[in-house]
Protein backbone atom coordinates (compact mmCIF):
# COMPACT_ATOMS: atom_id res chain seq x y z
CA UNK A 1 0.00 0.00 0.00
CA UNK A 2 2.76 2.42 0.88
CA UNK A 3 4.35 1.94 -2.53
CA UNK A 4 1.07 2.83 -4.24
CA UNK A 5 1.22 6.45 -3.12
CA UNK A 6 4.99 6.88 -2.82
CA UNK A 7 7.06 8.92 -3.18
CA UNK A 8 4.63 11.16 -1.28
CA UNK A 9 5.35 14.78 -0.52
CA UNK A 10 2.29 14.97 1.73
CA UNK A 11 1.29 13.22 4.97
CA UNK A 12 -0.26 9.75 4.59
CA UNK A 13 -2.27 8.82 7.67
CA UNK A 14 -3.73 5.50 8.77
CA UNK A 15 -7.11 5.63 10.50
CA UNK A 16 -9.02 3.36 12.87
CA UNK A 17 -8.14 -0.36 12.69
CA UNK A 18 -5.11 0.07 10.43
CA UNK A 19 -3.75 2.74 12.79
CA UNK A 20 -4.21 0.46 15.80
CA UNK A 21 -2.31 -2.30 14.02
CA UNK A 22 0.47 0.07 12.92
CA UNK A 23 0.98 1.09 16.57
CA UNK A 24 0.83 -2.48 17.91
CA UNK A 25 -1.96 -1.49 20.29
CA UNK A 26 -3.48 -4.24 22.45
CA UNK A 27 -6.85 -3.86 20.66
CA UNK A 28 -5.14 -4.76 17.36
CA UNK A 29 -4.33 -8.31 18.50
CA UNK A 30 -6.07 -10.83 16.26
CA UNK A 31 -7.77 -8.11 14.27
CA UNK A 32 -8.79 -9.05 10.71
CA UNK A 33 -9.75 -5.81 8.94
CA UNK A 34 -12.23 -5.90 6.08
CA UNK A 35 -11.49 -2.35 5.01
CA UNK A 36 -8.65 0.15 5.09
CA UNK A 37 -9.11 3.82 5.96
CA UNK A 38 -6.44 6.36 5.09
CA UNK A 39 -6.32 10.16 5.30
CA UNK A 40 -4.43 12.62 3.12
CA UNK A 41 -4.76 16.40 2.68
CA UNK A 42 -7.58 17.35 0.32
CA UNK A 43 -5.09 18.99 -2.04
CA UNK A 44 -3.27 15.65 -2.35
CA UNK A 45 -6.34 13.58 -3.29
CA UNK A 46 -5.67 13.56 -7.08
CA UNK A 47 -2.07 12.45 -6.60
CA UNK A 48 -3.06 9.78 -4.06
CA UNK A 49 -5.84 8.47 -6.31
CA UNK A 50 -3.50 8.31 -9.30
CA UNK A 51 -1.02 6.25 -7.30
CA UNK A 52 -3.69 3.86 -6.09
CA UNK A 53 -5.15 3.42 -9.58
CA UNK A 54 -1.67 2.72 -10.93
CA UNK A 55 -1.34 -0.01 -8.28
CA UNK A 56 -4.57 -1.69 -9.42
CA UNK A 57 -7.18 -0.09 -7.16
CA UNK A 58 -10.47 0.85 -8.83
CA UNK A 59 -13.33 3.06 -7.64
CA UNK A 60 -16.90 1.75 -7.68
CA UNK A 61 -19.10 2.81 -10.60
CA UNK A 62 -21.37 5.73 -9.70
CA UNK A 63 -23.99 7.82 -11.43
CA UNK A 64 -23.61 11.58 -11.83
CA UNK A 65 -25.45 12.41 -8.61
CA UNK A 66 -23.42 10.03 -6.47
CA UNK A 67 -20.15 11.29 -7.98
CA UNK A 68 -21.18 14.80 -6.99
CA UNK A 69 -22.05 13.53 -3.52
CA UNK A 70 -18.49 12.37 -3.00
CA UNK A 71 -16.82 15.30 -4.76
CA UNK A 72 -18.71 18.10 -3.02
CA UNK A 73 -20.48 16.81 0.09
CA UNK A 74 -18.45 13.93 1.51
CA UNK A 75 -15.24 13.63 3.51
CA UNK A 76 -13.94 10.81 1.32
CA UNK A 77 -13.69 9.75 -2.31
CA UNK A 78 -15.70 6.80 -3.68
CA UNK A 79 -14.65 3.47 -2.13
CA UNK A 80 -11.94 1.60 -3.99
CA UNK A 81 -11.41 -2.12 -4.49
CA UNK A 82 -8.50 -4.24 -5.69
CA UNK A 83 -9.12 -7.36 -7.82
CA UNK A 84 -6.72 -9.45 -5.75
CA UNK A 85 -7.36 -8.04 -2.28
CA UNK A 86 -10.52 -8.83 -0.35
CA UNK A 87 -10.98 -5.44 1.26
CA UNK A 88 -12.33 -1.98 0.60
CA UNK A 89 -10.15 1.10 0.70
CA UNK A 90 -11.61 4.41 1.87
CA UNK A 91 -9.50 7.45 1.02
CA UNK A 92 -10.41 10.38 3.28
CA UNK A 93 -9.55 14.06 3.33
CA UNK A 94 -11.36 14.63 6.63
CA UNK A 95 -12.93 12.57 9.41
CA UNK A 96 -16.47 14.01 9.09
CA UNK A 97 -18.42 15.48 6.15
CA UNK A 98 -17.27 19.05 5.44
CA UNK A 99 -20.80 20.48 5.16
CA UNK A 100 -22.31 18.57 8.08
CA UNK A 101 -23.27 19.91 11.49
CA UNK A 102 -19.88 18.98 13.03
CA UNK A 103 -17.27 20.49 10.74
CA UNK A 104 -13.67 19.56 11.49
CA UNK A 105 -10.60 21.52 10.41
CA UNK A 106 -8.54 18.74 8.84
CA UNK A 107 -5.40 20.88 9.15
CA UNK A 108 -5.82 20.77 12.92
CA UNK A 109 -5.50 16.99 12.72
CA UNK A 110 -2.72 16.90 10.12
CA UNK A 111 -0.66 19.39 12.09
CA UNK A 112 -0.30 17.07 15.08
CA UNK A 113 0.52 13.66 13.62
CA UNK A 114 2.90 11.07 15.01
CA UNK A 115 4.85 8.27 13.33
CA UNK A 116 3.70 4.66 13.24
CA UNK A 117 5.72 1.46 13.07
CA UNK A 118 4.79 1.18 9.37
CA UNK A 119 7.12 3.81 7.93
CA UNK A 120 6.34 6.23 6.31
CA UNK A 121 2.72 6.01 7.45
CA UNK A 122 1.63 8.28 10.28
CA UNK A 123 -1.29 8.20 12.73
CA UNK A 124 -3.36 10.78 14.54
CA UNK A 125 -2.18 11.78 17.97
CA UNK A 126 -3.77 9.71 20.79
CA UNK A 127 -6.50 12.16 21.79
CA UNK A 128 -7.48 12.62 18.15
CA UNK A 129 -7.67 8.84 17.67
CA UNK A 130 -10.11 8.62 20.59
CA UNK A 131 -12.18 11.54 19.34
CA UNK A 132 -12.25 10.13 15.81
CA UNK A 133 -13.44 6.77 17.10
CA UNK A 134 -16.14 8.47 19.20
CA UNK A 135 -17.22 10.71 16.31
CA UNK A 136 -17.34 7.77 13.93
CA UNK A 137 -19.56 5.77 16.26
CA UNK A 138 -21.92 8.46 17.49
CA UNK A 139 -22.05 10.80 14.46
CA UNK A 140 -21.00 8.90 11.36
CA UNK A 141 -22.31 5.34 11.69
CA UNK A 142 -25.56 3.46 11.44
CA UNK A 143 -25.61 2.17 14.99
CA UNK A 144 -26.66 -1.45 14.78
CA UNK A 145 -23.86 -4.00 15.15
CA UNK A 146 -21.41 -1.29 16.23
CA UNK A 147 -20.52 -2.61 19.69
CA UNK A 148 -17.01 -3.31 18.39
CA UNK A 149 -16.46 0.45 18.12
CA UNK A 150 -17.36 0.80 21.79
CA UNK A 151 -14.87 -1.95 22.64
CA UNK A 152 -12.27 -0.06 20.59
CA UNK A 153 -12.98 3.08 22.60
CA UNK A 154 -12.56 1.15 25.83
CA UNK A 155 -9.21 -0.16 24.61
CA UNK A 156 -8.04 3.28 23.52
CA UNK A 157 -9.03 4.84 26.84
CA UNK A 158 -7.22 2.12 28.79
CA UNK A 159 -4.06 2.23 26.68
CA UNK A 160 -3.59 5.95 26.14
CA UNK A 161 -5.03 6.82 29.55
CA UNK A 162 -1.92 5.38 31.19
CA UNK A 163 -0.23 8.69 30.31
CA UNK A 164 -1.40 11.32 32.85
CA UNK A 165 -1.36 14.19 30.35
CA UNK A 166 -3.77 12.33 28.08
CA UNK A 167 -6.83 13.06 30.21
CA UNK A 168 -6.09 16.76 30.58
CA UNK A 169 -5.66 17.23 26.85
CA UNK A 170 -8.64 15.05 25.84
CA UNK A 171 -11.36 17.44 27.01
CA UNK A 172 -9.51 20.49 25.71
CA UNK A 173 -9.14 18.88 22.28
CA UNK A 174 -12.81 17.82 22.19
CA UNK A 175 -13.81 21.45 22.79
CA UNK A 176 -11.35 22.67 20.15
CA UNK A 177 -12.67 20.26 17.51
CA UNK A 178 -16.34 20.56 18.49
CA UNK A 179 -16.61 16.89 19.48
CA UNK A 180 -17.73 17.14 23.09
CA UNK A 181 -21.06 15.37 22.53
CA UNK A 182 -19.59 12.19 20.99
CA UNK A 183 -16.90 12.15 23.69
CA UNK A 184 -19.57 12.47 26.41
CA UNK A 185 -21.54 9.60 24.88
CA UNK A 186 -18.38 7.49 24.59
CA UNK A 187 -17.49 8.09 28.24
CA UNK A 188 -21.02 7.27 29.39
CA UNK A 189 -21.33 3.95 27.59
CA UNK A 190 -17.74 2.82 28.17
CA UNK A 191 -18.11 3.31 31.92
CA UNK A 192 -21.66 1.92 32.08
CA UNK A 193 -21.09 -1.16 29.93
CA UNK A 194 -17.36 -1.88 30.12
CA UNK A 195 -16.32 -0.32 33.45
CA UNK A 196 -13.67 1.72 31.64
CA UNK A 197 -11.38 3.48 34.15
CA UNK A 198 -12.08 7.10 33.18
CA UNK A 199 -11.17 9.53 36.00
CA UNK A 200 -14.17 10.96 37.85
CA UNK A 201 -13.02 14.51 37.21
CA UNK A 202 -12.91 13.89 33.45
CA UNK A 203 -16.34 12.26 33.47
CA UNK A 204 -17.81 15.17 35.43
CA UNK A 205 -16.27 17.78 33.14
CA UNK A 206 -17.33 16.02 29.95
CA UNK A 207 -20.85 15.50 31.27
CA UNK A 208 -21.14 19.17 32.19
CA UNK A 209 -19.89 20.32 28.77
CA UNK A 210 -21.75 17.66 26.80
CA UNK A 211 -25.45 17.22 25.99
CA UNK A 212 -27.91 18.95 28.31
CA UNK A 213 -29.96 16.88 30.74
CA UNK A 214 -33.01 17.18 28.48
CA UNK A 215 -31.00 15.98 25.47
CA UNK A 216 -29.45 13.11 27.40
CA UNK A 217 -32.93 12.06 28.54
CA UNK A 218 -33.81 10.93 25.01
CA UNK A 219 -30.39 10.27 23.49
CA UNK A 220 -29.11 7.78 26.06
CA UNK A 221 -32.14 5.42 26.05
CA UNK A 222 -32.15 5.39 22.23
CA UNK A 223 -28.46 4.56 22.00
CA UNK A 224 -28.83 1.89 24.70
CA UNK A 225 -31.62 0.19 22.76
CA UNK A 226 -29.81 0.24 19.43
CA UNK A 227 -26.30 -0.57 20.63
CA UNK A 228 -27.44 -3.57 22.70
CA UNK A 229 -26.68 -6.66 20.59
CA UNK A 230 -29.69 -8.70 19.45
CA UNK A 231 -29.58 -12.48 19.60
CA UNK A 232 -29.23 -13.68 15.98
CA UNK A 233 -32.19 -16.02 16.48
CA UNK A 234 -34.44 -13.28 17.86
CA UNK A 235 -36.51 -10.72 15.99
CA UNK A 236 -35.67 -7.16 17.16
CA UNK A 237 -38.39 -5.55 19.25
CA UNK A 238 -40.44 -2.77 17.68
CA UNK A 239 -38.97 -0.37 20.22
CA UNK A 240 -35.48 -1.17 18.94
CA UNK A 241 -36.58 -0.61 15.35
CA UNK A 242 -38.19 2.69 16.31
CA UNK A 243 -35.07 3.83 18.18
CA UNK A 244 -32.91 2.84 15.21
CA UNK A 245 -35.12 4.91 12.89
CA UNK A 246 -34.80 8.01 15.10
CA UNK A 247 -31.01 7.65 15.34
CA UNK A 248 -30.78 7.04 11.59
CA UNK A 249 -32.59 10.34 11.03
CA UNK A 250 -30.14 12.01 13.43
CA UNK A 251 -27.23 10.43 11.55
CA UNK A 252 -28.57 11.81 8.24
CA UNK A 253 -29.06 15.31 9.65
CA UNK A 254 -25.50 15.42 10.94
CA UNK A 255 -24.13 14.69 7.47
CA UNK A 256 -26.06 17.03 5.17
CA UNK A 257 -28.07 20.24 5.45
CA UNK A 258 -31.79 19.55 5.14
CA UNK A 259 -32.26 20.75 1.50
CA UNK A 260 -29.37 18.60 0.27
CA UNK A 261 -30.50 15.70 2.42
CA UNK A 262 -34.00 15.72 0.94
CA UNK A 263 -32.53 15.93 -2.56
CA UNK A 264 -30.12 13.10 -1.92
CA UNK A 265 -32.69 10.78 -0.36
CA UNK A 266 -35.12 11.47 -3.19
CA UNK A 267 -32.43 10.48 -5.66
CA UNK A 268 -31.72 7.27 -3.76
CA UNK A 269 -35.42 6.38 -3.66
CA UNK A 270 -35.80 7.03 -7.40
CA UNK A 271 -32.68 4.99 -8.11
CA UNK A 272 -34.39 1.89 -6.73
CA UNK A 273 -36.79 1.99 -9.66
CA UNK A 274 -39.68 -0.34 -9.21
CA UNK A 275 -37.94 -2.40 -6.57
CA UNK A 276 -39.06 -2.23 -2.96
CA UNK A 277 -37.38 0.62 -1.06
CA UNK A 278 -35.16 -0.85 1.63
CA UNK A 279 -33.08 0.65 4.40
CA UNK A 280 -30.01 0.11 2.24
CA UNK A 281 -31.59 2.06 -0.58
CA UNK A 282 -31.98 5.18 1.50
CA UNK A 283 -28.78 5.17 3.47
CA UNK A 284 -26.77 8.32 3.10
CA UNK A 285 -23.74 6.97 1.28
CA UNK A 286 -24.14 5.96 -2.38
Amino acid sequence: MGAAIQPADYPCVLLKGAAYMAQNLPIAAGRLPSDLDILVPKSALPKAQDGLIAAGWRAVDLDEHDRRYYEEWSHEVPPMHHPRLGMELDLHHNILPPIGRNQIDANALLGRLQPSTWHPWQVLQPVDQVLHCAAHLFLDSELRDRVRDLVDLDGLFRHFGAEPQFWASLTERAIELGLVEPLALACHFCVRWLDTPIPDTVRATVKQLGPSDSRRAWLLPLFELVLTPTDPDDVPRWTTDAAAAVLLARYHRHRLPLPLLVRHLWHKVRATGRSKVSAEAVRIGP
